[in-house]
C-alpha cells in the first residue's frame, strides 16, 4: 500500500495592482481594428486589413493581429490601394493624412486622442512661428520613438527633439517663441526639469511648456510601485520597444528585483527559478492588454499548483519504485529495476489533472494520490509500448527499455530485445490495477473507478491502432487515407482521452462526482486535441535535449500529423518532395530541415498553429462561461496557457 506523505511546500502568491491594463488610447484601438474586422469577415468579398506601422508596442496584440491575417506594413507605397488601412495609436505625421486622402484609401484612425491632441497644438503653434521642442524618447538605435516621430511630422519634421539633459545646449532658434510639448508618455518629473532648464539656458526666448504627459501612466506607475514594495519580485508585461514598460519597469525595479517579459513565452523561464514561495507582483505597460495581464497571473497560480502536486507525485513513485522489487529471480528483478527506471522523471501532467478533478468537485483528503501514481504508471507502460512501435532510443532523457537491452545484448537481438520490451510494458499495466486495489478497495467509487479506467484504456488503444496502421497505408496501400479527419480521430481517441479527458475525469469521479463529468467532455476534448497539434509541432520543430526524444521519429516513422494532411491535401507541389522523404529510415540532418522548410512554406505550420490556437481560446471562452469556483478556474485557465507556451 502508499504510504500517503503531504510534504509541505510554499505557494507562489500572486498579486495584481489596483489599476492596470491598457490606457484609453489603447483600448480604442483594439476594439476599432476588433469591429472593422468583425464587420468584414462577414462579407461575402471582405478588404484586407493592413496596419500601417506598429497598432502597440505588444508583442502578443502584434502575434493576435497576424492570426486574424491582419498583416502590418512600413511602406504605403506598395499597398495596395483597396485595402482597409488602420493607422497605428502613436500617431502619424501629415504627409501619411496626405498620402491616403489623395489616393482615396479607406482608412480608420486608431490615434490615441492624447496624441492628436498633441499633434493639433504643435501644428497650430508652428503655423505661428513658434519653434517647436519635443520632449522625447529615442529607441536603442538612436532612432525616435514612433509617438515623436508622428508628432514631428505636425512642423515639417523641423522639431528640436530632447531626450536628456545634455541636450539643451547649443540650440539654435528661429523665432522668439517656443513651444516645448512632451511625448505622452515620457517621464514626468523629468520632463518638467528638461523645461525648467531651457527657460534658465534661454532667457530671451518666450517659452509656452504643455504637459502633455498621460495621466493613466502616472496612475499604472504608482499602483505598480506601491505593490513593488510589498513583493518580492515584479513581472512587467510590454514590449521592448514600449517607452511607458520601460520606464514603469524601472521604477518597479527601484522597489524590489523586477523582470521585464514581453509575453508569456518569456515569462515562464523566469517562474520556473524563483522559489514557489515568492511573492509576485504583475503589472504591464498602457499597450498591455487587461487580458494578457490576467492571463499572466492564471499561468503563475497555475504552475504553483502544479509544481506543489509534482513535488508529491515524484516522491510517491519514487517510493514506490523501491518497494515494487521482485528479488526472487534475478532476471525479473532486473526487468523490474528497467521499468522502475523509466517510471521516474515524468511531467506529471496527467497526475495533476487527476488532483485537479478530485479536489474542484469536493475531494479534500490525500486520496487521489495513489489514483495518480496508478495514472502515472499505465502511462509509462503505454510509453514503453509506443517505444517498440516507434522504434524509440530516447525516452524521458534516457534509453528507452529496447535500447537498454539490445546494448547489453551480445548478439544484438532487436526481436527479444522488443519482446521483453512488451512483456515489461504489459507487466506496468497491471501495476497499475494494483495499486488502485491495494489503495482504493474500500473506496464506494471503485467500480466506477475501474469502469472508466477501462475505457480510457480501450479509447487510447484505438487510437494508438490507428495511429500505427495509417502510416503504412498512406505510405505503402491507399493515399486516400491521408485526411486530416482521420488524423483528428488519433488526436481525439489517443492523446484527448488519455491525455486531458481520461485523467481529470477520474478525479471527479473518485470524489463522487461521475454525473457532473458529461459537462467538461467537450472543452477537455479540445484542450487534448490542442495539445496533440503542439506536440506535433514540437516533435518537428523541438530542441531534442528539450524534450527528451528524437526529433527525427515523427518523419521516421511517417506518422500522420496535421502538418502532414495539410501538405498532402491542399500542397501537391510540396508533397511531392516531402513524401520521399516521410518514413526513410536513413533520414538525414538535410532533410529534416527540409521538411521544416516545406512544412513552413506550405503554410501548413500556420495553418497547424491557427487550429491549436482556436481550440484553446475556445476552451477558454468555455471554462469562463461554466463560472467554476474562482482558483479552480484560474489553474484550468493557466493549464491552457502552460500548454499553449510550452516547448517540450
Amino acid at each position: 500500500m502508499i504510504k500517503l506523505i503531504c510534504i509541505k511546500s510554499g505557494e507562489f502568491m500572486t498579486y495584481l495592482p489596483k489599476v492596470y491594463g491598457t490606457c484609453m488610447g489603447a483600448s480604442f484601438a483594439l476594439n476599432l481594428i476588433d469591429t472593422i474586422y468583425n464587420i468584414e469577415i462577414k462579407k461575402d468579398k471582405p478588404k484586407k486589413i493592413v496596419v500601417y506601422k506598429q497598432l502597440l508596442h505588444n508583442k502578443t496584440v502584434m502575434e493576435d493581429l497576424s492570426k486574424k491575417n491582419i498583416e502590418i506594413i512600413e511602406d504605403l507605397e506598395k499597398l495596395d490601394k483597396n485595402s482597409i488601412v488602420i493607422l497605428r495609436t502613436h500617431g502619424e505625421s501629415k504627409k501619411t493624412y496626405e498620402f491616403l486622402e489623395k489616393n482615396n484609401i479607406e482608412y480608420y484612425d486608431a490615434t490615441c486622442k492624447k496624441v492628436a491632441d498633441i499633434h493639433k497644438i504643435i501644428s497650430e503653434k508652428y503655423n505661428q512661428n513658434y519653434d517647436i521642442i519635443i520632449i522625447g524618447n529615442k529607441n536603442d538605435d538612436n532612432t525616435l520613438h514612433s509617438e515623436v516621430e508622428g508628432s514631428n511630422g505636425w512642423c515639417d519634421e523641423k522639431a528640436i527633439i530632447i531626450s536628456h539633459e545634455s541636450e539643451i545646449k547649443n540650440i539654435i532658434f528661429k523665432n522668439k517663441k517656443a513651444l516645448i510639448i512632451c511625448q505622452s508618455t515620457f517621464n514626468t518629473a523629468k520632463a518638467v526639469e528638461i523645461a525648467e532648464l531651457l527657460k534658465k539656458e534661454y532667457v530671451n526666448i518666450d517659452f509656452e511648456f504643455v504637459n502633455s504627459i498621460c495621466n493613466i501612466q502616472s496612475i499604472i506607475q504608482r499602483e505598480a510601485v506601491n505593490l513593488a514594495k510589498n513583493c518580492d519580485y515584479m513581472i512587467v508585461l510590454g514590449g521592448k520597444n514600449s517607452s511607458n514598460t520601460k520606464e514603469l519597469y524601472n521604477k518597479c525595479s527601484s522597489e524590489c528585483q523586477s523582470y521585464h517579459c514581453q509575453n508569456l513565452k518569456e515569462v515562464l523561464p523566469i517562474i520556473k527559478k524563483l522559489s514557489i514561495s515568492s511573492k509576485i507582483g504583475i503589472t504591464g505597460g498602457a499597450s498591455t492588454p487587461k487580458y494578457e495581464i490576467e492571463d499572466c497571473k492564471n499561468l503563475i497560480d497555475f504552475y504553483q499548483y502544479y509544481i506543489k502536486e509534482k513535488q508529491i507525485f515524484e516522491k510517491e513513485i519514487e517510493n514506490y519504485n523501491l518497494k515494487n522489487i521482485d528479488k526472487e529471480n534475478n532476471i525479473i528483478y532486473d526487468a523490474i529495476k528497467k521499468f522502475n527506471a523509466i517510471n521516474n522523471g515524468g511531467k506529471f501532467l496527467r497526475a495533476m489533472l487527476i488532483s485537479l478533478g478530485y479536489k474542484m468537485f469536493g475531494g479534500n483528503d490525500e486520496e487521489y494520490i495513489p489514483l495518480a501514481i496508478s495514472y502515472e504508471t499505465f502511462q509509462t507502460s503505454i510509453l514503453i509500448h509506443d517505444d517498440i512501435i516507434d522504434e524509440a532510443t530516447i525516452r524521458r532523457g534516457k534509453e528507452t527499455i529496447p535500447t537498454t537491452y539490445l546494448n547489453e545484448f551480445k548478439n544484438k537481438k532487436k526481436s527479444i530485445a522488443n519482446s521483453l520490451g512488451i512483456c515489461i510494458g504489459d507487466l506496468g499495466f497491471y501495476f497499475a490495477n494494483q495499486i488502485i486495489i491495494e489503495n482504493l478497495k474500500n473506496n464506494e467509487n471503485v467500480i466506477d473507478i475501474f469502469d472508466y479506467y477501462n475505457k480510457i484504456v480501450i479509447n487510447t488503444i484505438k487510437g494508438e491502432i490507428l495511429d500505427v496502421k495509417l502510416p503504412y497505408e498512406t505510405k505503402y496501400e491507399n493515399k486516400e487515407q491521408i485526411k486530416e479527419s482521420n488524423v483528428m480521430d488519433i488526436y481525439r481517441l489517443k492523446t484527448a482521452w488519455y491525455t486531458i479527458i481520461g485523467p481529470f475525469c477520474l478525479g471527479a469521479i473518485l470524489a463522487g462526482k461521475k454525473e457532473k463529468i458529461d459537462d467538461f467532455y467537450e472543452v477537455l476534448k479540445n484542450i487534448g486535441i490542442a495539445f496533440q497539434i503542439k506536440d506535433d509541432i514540437i516533435g518537428i520543430f523541438g530542441n531534442e535535449l528539450e524534450i527528451g526524444k528524437s526529433t527525427n521519429s515523427d518523419i521516421i516513422e511517417n506518422k500522420q500529423t496535421i502538418l502532414y494532411s495539410y501538405v498532402y491535401e491542399n500542397c501537391p507541389e510540396y508533397y511531392q518532395k516531402l513524401d520521399k522523404i516521410y518514413g526513410n529510415k536513413k533520414i538525414t540532418a538535410q532533410e529534416i530541415e527540409d521538411v521544416k522548410e516545406i512544412f513552413i512554406k506550405s503554410k501548413a505550420l500556420d495553418y497547424s498553429n491557427n487550429i491549436m490556437n482556436t481550440l484553446f481560446e475556445n476552451s477558454k471562452q468555455k471554462i469562463k462561461e461554466m463560472k467554476l469556483k474562482g482558483e479552480y478556474e484560474k489553474i484550468i485557465l493557466g493549464f491552457i496557457e502552460y500548454l499553449k507556451i510550452r516547448e517540450k
